[in-house]
């Protein structure tokens, strides 16, 4: 179990952006958001962490 950084839960199946995690359903929503959705700009904020990452450096 990784936890979701979109989500804030645990899940078994996602995968890693350098250090972020992201579970499937959060994958799943991202991809079919429009980006006149409200939505949208929850997922770029927290999309945002990526690049916070001490990898990025």
């Amino acid at each position: 179990m990784n936890y979701c950084h979109i989500c804030d839960t645990n899940q078994a199946k996602g995968i890693f952006i350098y250090d972020l995690y992201i579970c499937e359903s959060c994958q799943t929503k991202i991809v079919a958001t429009d980006p006149e959705d409200p939505n949208y700009r929850f997922f770029v904020n927290k999309l945002k962490r990526i690049q916070k990452s001490p990898l990025n450096s």
